[in-house]
């Protein structure tokens, strides 16, 4: 009995692992430049200044809103051209995303300047720190733009398979980081400001550091010269980028979520409530980083596996994901809800006024991680798969309905508790309500969580081609792929033979080229009237359209008569080469 040819999700399991742990540093980037500051600034001054650096979280959030803009954003919508061979349109979302946050970065530090005083009121600052509070965020909000740019052009980084380079600039920043806060602190004894400045020298270096990849000359994405870019352009891809980038809008109302609760904490428990929540933020972020960092390992892979209508591999990474945040999140939620104590040490929270109420908040909020990973998740998901409206409805439950005005109404009817069962809420009973609404819309497939991510049944041949395994293409494949290879026959008749030899001559040429090159995968799909036949490989970067001997040889000599194209890729750091046939009659069914 013949065995079945198969894909094995080999490269994409790699491809994962590869961009996992780069991308916990980046996601790093974020928060753990303040969880490093609150946790030595907690040991050398003690608790009382940390409500000073809670101050600056909204700042935080603010800014994050950019960078995931034209991060996030415009990193997606560069990865969705670049599937699809527009490589000028590619280079121009890079440099919108780096000119955008260079601009923003710039109205944020002038806004910070003209208004400091008017956001140390508003929080209600006590007259004895506000002086040192002042100079504090006037210090740290040159940090901001240098952790954004560094973030949006990591995006792009890591997208192109260099993952180490954000690794190793935000590894660098941090260890600098922590190198001057000591120093600073133990030494010159400069006070909490320093720690702002050791932020900017760290990141400075960091910034640097990633700015390499623009003088890189294989680099997939390049800047274009700002005489190029005409306004209208310039705002279309603005436009572009804010409506295929939901998540700003869970950024923008998350930033405002930590105002409302900043102000609500500081008039229910004073002094103990900023700690509290300072804590909560903290300690969420100890383990959001790294959960954070898989949905933005996620996100880039599926955006272009289902843009090329790969729905399994989508189903794969996805469903990979899912174990990996629930195998994380769940132990240290409840080792949070029973052990307090040692979220308490960690930031060195000794008073027992502080303690009690940073204790409640804790064990409260404990179990929204769960809910607040999986939320995200599937708000990352939906904009990588371009259901934009979904992940804009739920970041508009989490962050602004059951979190700020969950807030404001608990808060009225419970207490200063309403402000930790309201976080509770929003985090758990969005991710519910996607379940429930996307079981109810999608009943066409058998698998359940097939209809939970919105997923069809994938119109494609894939299997992966062995080096050891040299045998014709369409000898092992299943009954539906039989009918697309016999659909394929009826369009092409004679020619499908000569097909066929070409993708074994060309998939035999790149396994010559790269002796450590052992397995390729081989996609059939049709997309309207084109027949598009991709090789996907991992490894060095290879075009072997650019490789004299093959392209003379008779089987692709005669292939380029036919009504086709050739096309080489670099995406995600894969090689990819395109057999690309036009007017084919549309697939029926």
């Amino acid at each position: 009995m013949e065995a079945k040819l198969e894909r094995n999700y080999t490269f994409l399991k790699n491809k994962y692992r590869e961009f996992l742990l780069p991308t916990f540093f980046m996601v790093m980037s974020e928060k753990l430049c303040i969880i490093i500051d609150v946790i030595i600034i907690g040991f050398f001054l003690g608790s009382t200044q940390l409500a000073i650096v809670n101050l600056s979280s909204p700042l935080t959030y603010i800014a994050g809103v950019f960078y995931v803009l034209f991060g996030q954003g415009g990193n997606l919508l560069a990865l969705r051209a670049q599937s699809q061979l527009q490589n000028e349109k590619t280079n121009s979302y890079f440099t919108i995303s780096i000119l955008g946050i260079l601009i923003i970065s710039a109205i944020i530090l002038l806004s910070v300047f003209l208004f400091v005083d008017n956001i140390l009121m508003f929080f209600s600052v006590p007259a004895d720190l506000f002086d040192i509070s002042k100079q504090y965020l006037l210090t740290l909000m040159f940090y901001y733009p240098l952790n954004s740019y560094l973030l949006v052009v990591s995006f792009f980084v890591r997208s192109d398979g260099y993952s180490k380079m954000p690794f190793y600039a935000v590894l660098t920043a941090n260890i600098l980081n922590i190198f001057f806060d000591i120093l600073f602190l133990s030494v010159f004894h400069w006070g909490i400001t320093s720690t702002a400045l050791a932020s900017i020298l760290g990141y400075l270096v960091g910034a640097i550091y990633i700015s390499r990849y623009l003088f890189k000359k294989n680099a997939s994405y390049k800047l274009i010269s700002l005489t190029k870019l005409k306004i209208k352009e310039i705002i279309i891809s603005f436009k572009e980028i804010i409506l295929n980038t939901p998540e700003t809008i869970g950024k923008i109302f998350y930033a405002l979520k930590m105002t409302v609760l900043t102000y609500l904490c500081s008039s229910y428990y004073g002094m103990a409530g900023l700690l509290a929540l300072l804590i909560y933020d903290n300690s969420e972020s100890f383990v959001y980083i790294f959960l954070s960092g898989i949905m933005k390992t996620m996100s880039p892979i599926v955006t272009i596996l289902y843009k090329e209508k790969d729905y399994d591999a989508v189903h794969y990474i996805i469903v990979h994901s899912i174990k990996q945040i629930l195998f994380i999140s769940f132990p240290l939620s409840v080792l949070f809800f029973v052990y307090p104590e040692i979220l308490l040490s960690i930031f060195n929270i000794s008073e027992p006024e502080y303690a009690k109420v940073v204790t409640l908040a804790i064990r409260i909020t404990a179990f929204s991680l769960i809910g607040r990973c999986m939320t995200n998740l599937f708000a990352n998901y939906a904009q990588a798969t371009e259901q934009n409206r979904i992940a804009s409805i739920i970041s508009l439950l989490e962050e602004f309905f059951f979190a700020i005005v969950g807030a404001l109404v608990l808060a009225n009817i419970l207490g200063g508790i309403g402000i930790w069962v309201s976080i509770l809420l929003a985090e758990c009973i969005p991710v519910i309500i996607y379940i429930i609404y996307t079981s109810r819309i999608q009943k066409i497939n058998k698998n359940r969580i097939k209809n939970i991510l919105m997923l069809q049944n994938s119109k494609l041949i894939t299997w992966t081609y062995s080096r050891k395994d040299i045998r014709k293409i369409d000898k092992y494949l299943d009954e539906e792929s039989r009918e697309i290879l016999l659909y394929i026959e009826s369009v092409f008749k004679d020619k499908a033979i000569l097909i066929s030899n070409s993708m074994n001559e060309l998939c035999n040429n790149l396994f010559e080229n790269n002796k450590n090159l052992h397995e390729i995968d081989i996609t059939i799909r049709l997309i309207d009237d084109e027949l598009y036949i991709v090789f996907t490989s991992d490894g060095k970067l290879y075009n072997p359209f650019l490789n004299d001997s093959l392209m003379k040889s008779a089987n692709i000599v005669e292939l380029s008569k036919l009504n086709c194209k050739l096309e080489y890729g670099e995406i995600l750091g894969f090689n990819k080469e395109y057999i690309i046939f036009k007017k084919c009659e549309k697939m029926n069914g």
